[in-house]
């Protein structure tokens, strides 16, 4: 039994979940993520966790309430409980010592980076946190990333909170002024990418952590292949986490864009409940599975 604990507003349409998983708490790390399935019948979707606590046995996972089965799980009552979660999935961050790290996230991405600035804190790294949104009310986690990173800076498009701008113009000045050991950095395509672009001239080890479609998340249906290093790999088994230099940005965001309306966080149902419409299946096959 998975029951909701707590619940917290984060944002619009932005929500935390605290959920009792011990079995899970107890064994998740940095970069991990678990796929949750809110009611029998229904769908899963898979969710990076951003917090757990193993002494009380819980998790935390931050949802955008998009689809049906994003909103199923944000409307669940306290002390309801969640059918199944299945996790931890994925391969752990690379959490190692190495001196002065760089993480850039925009977006949701704030949410899913925190557990990797904690990670690599802990490890004895200067942690430089980098966070970005259009306007100060779409900013996520501001007060925990501050705790979780040695120095904090904050870009908002509009102007309305810190420096102006974007999350990237802040990474390509600091990068100008001193010396970078490690980037990490999660969010669009495009900002990983711009990145990339950023860091590779400058040698400057990457990694980004890619979330395409995922169905089933144990590597067995081949949604998520992506291609890293002129090899396809599957990012639900291989990932998350790549280096970025080696990542075919051009063909995970066709992958991306193949299903607008079906997001990493949340997913609105293309196929039939119970798990017997093979359109979904077929149309990946047919499709965005070709490499």
């Amino acid at each position: 039994m998975f029951p909701v604990i707590n619940k917290q507003i984060l944002a619009k349409n932005i929500k935390r979940i605290d959920i009792a998983a011990e079995h899970i708490a107890r064994r998740v790390q940095p970069g991990q993520f678990v796929l949750i399935r809110p009611v029998e019948g229904g769908e899963g979707i898979p969710l990076s966790v951003i917090d757990q606590d193993p002494d009380k046995g819980t998790i935390s996972v931050i949802i955008r309430e998009l689809g049906e089965t994003s909103q199923t799980l944000t409307g669940m009552a306290l002390k309801q409980n969640i059918h199944a979660i299945l996790g931890p999935l994925g391969t752990p961050a690379q959490i190692k010592k190495k001196g002065a790290v760089v993480c850039v996230a925009t977006g949701i991405g704030v949410a899913q980076i925190l557990p990797i600035c904690r990670g690599l804190k802990e490890a004895g790294n200067k942690v430089v946190g980098i966070i970005g949104a259009r306007t100060k009310r779409e900013l996520l986690l501001e007060a925990q990333m501050r705790l979780a990173c040695d120095r904090m800076m904050i870009a908002t498009e509009d102007g309305t909170y810190e420096r102006r701008g974007l999350a990237t113009e802040l990474l390509e000045r600091l990068l100008d002024e001193q010396g970078i050991d490690q980037v990490n950095a999660i969010g669009s395509v495009d900002l990983m990418r711009t990145v990339c672009a950023i860091t590779k001239p400058r040698k400057v080890k990457t990694l980004v952590q890619l979330r395409p479609m995922m169905v089933d998340c144990l590597g067995l249906c081949g949604a998520c292949r992506l291609k890293v290093g002129n090899k396809t790999v599957l990012a639900c088994v291989d990932g998350p986490e790549f280096d970025g230099h080696r990542v075919d940005f051009d063909d995970y965001e066709i992958r991306m864009n193949a299903f607008k309306e079906q997001i990493w966080d949340n997913r609105k149902a293309t196929s039939n409940p119970s798990g017997s419409d093979p359109k979904t299946l077929t149309k990946f096959l047919s499709g965005i599975l070709k490499s």
